[in-house]
């Protein structure tokens, strides 16, 4: 698992109402942040407001944080397999990203040779098949991702229950 990664993932879970959405921020503690879910404000002050390596959830409406290495580490282990897939999507846009370089080149010819329109040809087909492996790997990634989030939200719930999880406020910097 990347240590290095400061990993921020906020659930669309609504409970409701879209300002009592659930939400939560997993920080390995590093400088790079990471931000998807709710507001990119409320993530910024999040960060501000608490530093290190924690959870940090809405769940119901309140915040808390969970500084429990073994529940981080366990949270963490949720979501490796989603991690795990990010050199095969990196490697398949690097591939498309070159192909679509090719062809752009190809197509902005005015006359193709026989050659230009065979390769050209080629190189759509190659295209069409890395689109097709993009929606793969984006349709087992957001599986994953359900997956994880139902495990992490057991998770809070017996922070919560357990009281390993504090209320925000009492966690500053």
């Amino acid at each position: 698992m990347k240590r290095l990664l400061l990993l921020a993932i906020a659930v669309v879970a609504l409970t409701g109402s879209s300002a009592r959405r659930d939400a939560y921020i997993i920080s390995t503690g590093d400088n790079l942040t990471y931000k998807a879910g709710s507001s990119l404000d409320e993530f910024e002050v999040m960060r501000k407001r608490i530093s290190g390596r924690y959870l940090w959830t809405r769940r119901d409406g309140r915040e808390y944080v969970i500084r429990d290495e073994a529940t981080i580490r366990r949270v963490e282990a949720f979501f490796a397999p989603v991690e795990a897939l990010a050199p095969e999507q990196k490697a398949v846009g690097r591939e498309e990203a070159k192909l679509d370089k090719e062809a752009d080149r190809l197509s902005d010819k005015d006359h193709l040779s026989p050659a230009e329109e065979t390769r050209l040809s080629q190189l759509r087909e190659r295209l069409r098949a890395i689109s097709q492996r993009e929606r793969e790997l984006d349709d087992k990634e957001e599986e994953l991702e359900r997956q994880a989030e139902r495990a992490l939200w057991v998770e809070v719930d017996s922070a919560i229950e357990a009281g390993t999880a504090k209320p925000a406020a009492a966690n500053r910097r």
